[in-house]
């Protein structure tokens, strides 16, 4: 165990080293015009070094070893600073050793000697920087791989703590209706229908919150008619949606679902979808309150329809608005007329909305 602790200790100190570097950066992160320019001035300056190296050390040599302190040079500028820089190593060292090193020293004169001499050079240090390319290049593919592996990981737990926390939402949302329906429902057969009803309208919203997962937007208008369209109430000849263009939340979305449907399940029992002249008009806005709360005002307006009367007793649907009104932060309010129900629904934004 403690063997494998060093190993990784170790490891780890490696990379950070290696990864200082400036050719490891470039190779995983691409190179910078500021780091291109170094590695010139550094190949410049490397170059110059191994030039100075080599005169002082061409009285102690025996001819024949043009290039001892230029192939070093190569690799090194190579390995630190990059392929390019290293590119430039090896033009300026070819050059130094050709004028002074090679026979006849001072000239760039080109015999069979030179020319084989030369050939030699090119050879070891274009297959040094070749080998040097490949590996920084691999090493860039295996660390992009590695960072794309994390992120997916990392969004693979994000996504598996937003189902959790979408799936407890749910379950809390289905708890409640259990207990507001035991409370209204008069047979265990009323109480499952009820409960059916709710349920499915709740199955409908399943598929606008797999778009939210995946980054889709849910429109309040998309929204809407997600809780109409299974009720037979989206007939666009009776239906008028007016209002700005919002995103909704995946926490208010289900609340703002249940109270879509269980003021559509009214119109079409008891309101203007219970005949066929009755039109239904939906409208929201956005406003500040002193407090500097942002409320979202909903408006749902029945018109040509049977008069609207007020309930004789508080039941279900009543406690549903009003709770789920208040779990986002507002408050609902009816009015019964002759021409039909108007309902005002209050909701802070902030419960609701994606954008506020």
């Amino acid at each position: 165990m403690n063997h494998k602790l060093d190993g990784d200790r170790e490891e780890t100190i490696l990379r950070r080293l290696l990864f200082s570097l400036p050719a490891f950066r470039h190779a995983v992160h691409g190179p910078t015009r500021s780091g291109m320019i170094a590695g010139q001035l550094a190949a410049v300056a490397m170059t110059a070094m191994a030039l100075a190296l080599r005169f002082y050390l061409d009285g102690l040599l025996p001819p024949g070893f043009p290039y001892l302190t230029f192939f070093p040079t190569v690799v090194i500028t190579g390995f630190v600073w990059g392929i390019y820089p290293g590119i430039t190593a090896a033009v300026l060292s070819g050059l130094c050793s050709w004028f002074w090193f090679i026979q006849p020293s001072g000239s760039f004169a080109l015999d069979g000697q030179a020319a084989t001499a030369l050939a030699f050079y090119v050879f070891v240090v274009a297959t040094d920087i070749g080998l040097l390319f490949l590996a920084l290049r691999a090493l860039g593919a295996q660390v992009r791989s590695h960072q794309a592996l994390a992120a997916a990981l990392q969004m693979q737990n994000l996504v598996s703590k937003e189902v959790d926390h979408r799936l407890k939402n749910l379950m809390a949302t289905i708890n409640s209706l259990i207990s507001m329906l035991q409370k209204h429902a008069t047979t265990p057969r009323e109480l499952a229908d009820q409960l059916r009803q709710r349920v499915n309208a709740l199955s409908n919203s399943i598929g606008l919150l797999r778009g939210a997962a995946e980054g889709e937007p849910i429109s309040m208008r998309k929204v809407i008619l997600s809780a109409l369209e299974p009720l037979g109430l989206s007939d666009r000849s009776r239906l008028t949606l007016e209002g700005p263009e919002v995103t909704i939340s995946s926490n208010g979305f289900i609340p703002l679902n249940l109270i879509l449907h269980e003021l559509g399940t009214n119109s079409l029992k008891h309101g203007a979808f219970s005949n066929q002249s009755g039109v239904l008009r939906l409208s929201w806005t956005i406003a500040e309150q002193q407090d500097e709360k942002t409320m979202l005002n909903f408006v749902w307006v029945e018109r040509s329809g049977p008069a609207a009367t007020p309930p004789e007793r508080t039941g279900f649907g009543t406690e549903l608005l009003t709770r789920m009104s208040r779990v986002l932060g507002g408050a609902c309010e009816f009015m019964f007329d002759a021409e039909g129900l108007t309902a005002n629904i209050s909701m802070a934004s902030l419960s609701v909305l994606d954008d506020h």
